[in-house]
């Protein structure tokens, strides 16, 4: 399978020239991750990182392979709030989206 291609700033803010993937192509990409990160074929999508065998080391690596194949900066804190494959698809996502004009201060 080949990589998403994903152009975003450090910020996680996409340019002009993004191109969105579907929610299932965000699934891939995380499951992908996810598999050469633990080693072996991703759980369900409902399943906790830590319950997959994951730990706090292992995280940084499962979160620099996520940036490296959608070009999104990711914050631990918010992976570590986002556990599953579900919720990283979302959370990758509501980032490629950019910030919210109606939450105060853009946030997403």
């Amino acid at each position: 399978m080949g990589e998403i291609q994903i152009m975003a700033n450090v910020t996680g803010t996409p340019r002009a020239d993004a191109r969105v993937p579907d929610q299932s192509r965000l699934l891939d990409l995380v499951r992908s991750a996810w598999r050469d990160t633990l080693g072996y074929d991703a759980p369900d999508d409902d399943t906790s990182f830590f319950e997959a065998g994951g730990d706090s080391f292992v995280l940084v690596s499962l979160i620099g392979k996520i940036a490296k194949s959608s070009g999104l900066t990711l914050k631990s804190v918010d992976v570590l709030r986002a556990p599953t494959i579900r919720k990283q698809a979302a959370l990758l996502g509501r980032l490629m989206e950019g910030p919210r004009e109606d939450v105060p201060g853009g946030a997403g």
